[in-house]
This record gives structure tokens, sequence and C-alpha cells, in this order.
């Protein structure tokens, strides 16, 4: 067994991104990005870099506690065994459950050492999985909030057109869905015909409400309607995507392979959208990318473009990363966008570089 890849030390430090305004979604406010960031550093110095995060300091502070604790475990083995690795984590916090907060520190220490595995094969990390294209097309996720006005959405989204995206998302759930249909109206008008526009309404609809909301957006070639219904209620969702010609997306609040494969084998979404924290690292969410293509079904990265744009690059049936920036002011070298798609880096690994200054302003502990 090569000593330079073996796990010396783990970092974790406790991060709060102040973000320009509050984002207002129909779920809660998002006041700031409180995240738990990790780095891995082996016996020969390779280090790999990832994170975790939840909304409000008191549930990042208990991510923080577990990937510090589950970091001791992955110390004094081998970066390069991801697979070991992880079964040595879940067995580990199978008396507490293998999803929420110990999927969360799981992911942070298993993409982290995929990063080192980069490194260590001089390869950046979307080869090392596949390398089926070199760039990934990207949709603006990062506006469109509900808090903005119908004359602010239709600038901003037209903002998103000039800087080059072919696709953007805007959030609904407003109480009056006659001024949902008009704010979709006016973000349809300002990017035209071309633009993909997806609609995500953070799980404020029933049933009922899906439908006929469905059915008065039908006009506004709506590309996919995201998560509109509670994630767990699986054969509304089936319904859902039975009855409605526009497709629907979900599939970012399930967590590992098993219950975001379940919502795929009961046909209730036309795009499944694995979250790399819930899928506990990159070892989870590439099975669950490739079974999700043994039946035919695309697939979309939720948030976390650092890392899932090098996914989404190995696989065929990816389609569209969310571009998000919310950690953007923590790297050395940002996301490179071009034509509204963002460029896999030659850098080894995920390609990121922590900007020492920034993880000191932004550290709470």
């Amino acid at each position: 067994m090569s000593r330079s890849t073996i796990i010396k030390t783990v970092e974790v430090h406790f991060l709060s991104i102040p973000l320009e305004r509050p984002l207002i979604t129909a779920a809660f406010p998002i006041p700031a990005i409180d995240t738990a960031m990790m780095r891995i550093t082996t016996e020969d110095g390779l280090q790999g870099v990832a994170w975790s995060f939840a909304f409000g300091r008191g549930r990042v502070a208990s991510l923080v506690r577990m990937m510090e604790d589950l970091g001791q475990i992955a110390v004094g083995q081998d970066a390069l065994d991801t697979e070991a690795l992880w079964a040595r984590l879940s067995k580990a916090v199978g008396f507490i459950g293998q999803r929420g907060v110990a999927a969360a520190a799981m992911s942070a220490i298993d993409t982290s050492c995929w990063d080192i595995k980069g490194k260590a094969a001089n390869l950046p990390v979307y080869r090392l999985l596949g390398g089926f294209r070199h760039e990934v097309e990207a949709y603006a996720s990062q506006g469109l909030w509900l808090d903005r006005s119908r004359d602010e959405l239709a600038a901003e989204a037209a903002g998103y057109v000039a800087e080059g995206f072919k696709a953007v998302k805007m959030r609904a759930g407003k109480a009056d869905e006659d001024e949902d249909v008009a704010r979709v109206r006016s973000v349809r008008e300002a990017i035209g015909a071309e633009c993909k526009l997806m609609i995500d309404a953070n799980q404020a609809w029933d049933l009922k409400q899906t439908l006929r909301m469905g059915r008065k957006l039908e006009e506004f070639d709506v590309y996919w309607l995201e998560e509109p219904m509670p994630y767990n209620q699986i054969e509304d969702y089936a319904r859902a995507t039975e009855a409605l010609s526009m497709p629907l997306c979900t599939g970012e609040s399930f967590y590992l392979k098993d219950e975001i494969l379940n919502l795929v084998d009961h046909r209730a979404t036309d795009y499944a959208m694995p979250d790399l924290m819930r899928m506990a690292g990159v070892t989870e969410w590439m099975k669950v990318a490739h079974a999700c293509e043994a039946r035919h079904v695309k697939v979309t990265p939720h948030l976390f473009m650092e890392h899932s744009s090098h996914l989404a690059a190995a696989c065929p049936n990816v389609v569209w990363q969310e571009y998000q920036p919310w950690w953007q002011a923590v790297m050395e070298q940002p996301v490179v966008l071009e034509n509204g798609n963002i460029q896999l880096p030659d850098r080894p690994g995920f390609g990121i570089e922590l900007s020492a200054q920034a993880l000191a302003k932004f550290r709470i502990a």
C-alpha cells in the first residue's frame, strides 16, 4: 500500500459566507451560506477539499462536529481506496443512521478523497471518472428569487442571457397563483423563446395545485417544473408526471441511492436531481447516475458546481449543471463560464484551491 496517499490530517473550518441580500424561496429565507469546509492532507502532502452546508449556524455546527468525528476514522486510511473508506464510514454511522448529518459528513470526506485521487493520478476528476465531455451546459440559478418584483425579474433574467446563459431558473410559490403566472410571463418575455426556462416551486404546492399550475404554465414552454410538492410524496409525483405535459424534476432532497432510485423506479420524475451532499459523496453519486442511465432517465446535479460539474462531464446521461456561485468567494480560481458552459479545468483533482485570505475572513470557528 502506497504511503503517499495515506490520510494524515483532516481539518474542518466553520465558515459563514455573506450574501448581498437574503435569498427568498417558498420554503425559507437564506441569509448567508453557512458551510463546514474540509481539507484532507496525505502523508506525502496531497490535499483534497470539499464541503457540506446547512441553513443556520447551529445546524452547521453539528455538521462540523460530525465531520471532525468521522475524519478521525479516515486518518490512517488510503485516500485512493474510496469504496473501502465509504463502506467503513457507512458502518460507523449505522447506529444513528446513514442519512442526514452523517451523509453530509461522509460526502465531504469521500469528495475530498476523490480530489486527492485526481491529484495522485495527475488528472482532473472528470477524466478520472470517464471524461465524456470537456464542458457542461449550465443554467443560471443564482437569482430570480421570490422577493424580486416583476420588473426586477425581467431585468435580471435578461442579464443572464446577455452573460451567455442558455437557460435560467426562477422560483415560484407565491400565495397568489395569478401573480406566479404573471412573474413567469415576465421572465419568458425577457429571455426570449430560445432560452430554456426552469421553475422551482420549492415544495410549495400539493398535487391539485401542481396540476392546476402546471396547466396554467404550459404556454411558457417550461423546460422543467422542479420540486413542486413535498419531496416524499412519491405517488403524487408519479401522478403529476403522468398528467402534465411539462417535465418534472426532483430528487435533491433524497439521501443515498436507494431513496432516489425508488423515485425513478416509480416513474415519479422526468429528470432526477441527485445532490452530492445527500448522496454522501462522489462514490454514491456516480452509482446513482449510472443506475439512472440504465433506466433511460436523465440526471441533473444539484448545487456544488465546483465538484458536480466534473461528475456531469463524466456521464452521458447528465444534462445541465446548476450554476450557483455561493462558494466562489473562497476560491483562488473561480469556475470558468464561456458561452453558458462551465469549462472543466485541466488542473489535477477538482482544480480547487482555497483562498487563505477568504478562509480567515469568513471563518466562524
